[in-house]
C-alpha cells in the first residue's frame, strides 16, 4: 500500500506545475487586497508556507481570510536577499487555518527567485 508521501510524491508528476515540499517552513506576511485599494500598508497576518509552486502555495496563518479572497505576501526564502513579492495571489481553499493560494500575478523578479529555490531545493525531492 502506498504512503501518503510515495502517493503526493505520484500526483505531483502529473501537475501542470509541480510543488516543491519545504523542509522549513518559511515565513511570509500577508495583506489583505481590495479590488479597489490596499488596506493601508499594516500586516494582515504572518504565515508559514509548506509547499510551494510557481503558480501558488499552501500556507498556514491565523489571519481571517477565507476562499474567494484576494491577498497580497511577501515570501522570505532561504539565500535571497530580498522576499519574492506575490502581489494577488487568490484563496482558493481552506481547512482550519491551512489554505491553498494561487499566483494571479507577480513580477518576473519574483518568479524568478520562487524558480530558483524550486529548482535547489526539488533535487532531493521525489
Amino acid at each position: 500500500m502506498p504512503t501518503s508521501t510515495s502517493r503526493a510524491s505520484m500526483l505531483n508528476k502529473f501537475r501542470r506545475h509541480p510543488r516543491v515540499r519545504i523542509p522549513t517552513p518559511i515565513a511570509c506576511e500577508l495583506a489583505w487586497r481590495d479590488e479597489q485599494r490596499w488596506f493601508g500598508k499594516s500586516v494582515h497576518g504572518p504565515g508559514v508556507v509548506y509547499d510551494l509552486s510557481l503558480r501558488g502555495m499552501r500556507v498556514s496563518t491565523e489571519a481571517p481570510i477565507k476562499p474567494g479572497d484576494h491577498v497580497s505576501l511577501l515570501v522570505r526564502l532561504p539565500r535571497q536577499a530580498a522576499p519574492a513579492e506575490i502581489a494577488v495571489a487568490t484563496v482558493r481553499w481552506a481547512k482550519d487555518q491551512i489554505y491553498g493560494l494561487a499566483f494571479q500575478r507577480l513580477s518576473s523578479t519574483s518568479h524568478g527567485r520562487l524558480r530558483r529555490y524550486m529548482t535547489v531545493f526539488s533535487k532531493g525531492i521525489r
